[in-house]
């Protein structure tokens, strides 16, 4: 009799071992898929696939922090000389981009060309702006949270013109 319930014990404990492991095993996964990653450098080919070519470059615009989201859609954040932050996103064409996370109420939605690129931009005026667009297969989605009057204009051509992704040769 003590023999049996030693034996159910002990397959008891196994099972409840395999359980916790698998566990940990989907949760580490899971975050693989869905977690936040810092580079030091725009180059996301083990996870993503993907490197930038090209980053704007400025005397006024730096670049603070690179990370990839989701294990498919790059986010560079910049500072704008003074006091500007701005967010850009980017992914293969068709990716969620999640523009809701930087959800607003936008009262102007334009569309403009630079250089033949379609630029869609919702804005306030004198405030927050997005503005979308694609080339070379990638999607582009940059953030003003908050600007100037101007600033937009201004950043619009460095940034269409000069962020280029490329699909990784190594991937």
């Amino acid at each position: 009799m003590e023999m049996h319930i030693l034996a159910a014990l002990a397959v008891g404990g196994v099972l409840l071992a395999a359980v916790i492991i698998t566990v940990i095993a989907a949760l580490l996964y899971a975050r693989g898929q869905t977690g936040s990653y810092e580079y030091a450098r725009a180059d996301f080919g083990r996870r993503a696939g993907f490197r930038a070519q090209s980053l704007p470059e400025s005397d006024i615009v730096r670049l603070d922090r690179i990370a990839l989201l989701s294990g498919a859609v790059a986010q560079l954040e910049y500072t704008v000389e003074p006091q500007w932050d701005l967010i850009l996103r980017v992914g293969r064409a068709g990716a969620d981009l999640r523009e809701g996370d930087f959800e607003q109420n936008f009262r102007e939605q334009v569309t403009l060309y630079h250089r033949d690129i379609r630029v869609a931009i919702s804005q306030n005026e004198g405030g927050a702006a997005m503005l979308r667009w694609t080339k070379n297969g990638f999607d582009y989605l940059l953030v003003l949270p908050d600007s100037e009057m101007g600033l937009r204009g201004g950043l619009m051509p460095l940034f269409v013109q000069q962020t280029e992704m490329v699909e990784n040769k190594t991937a």
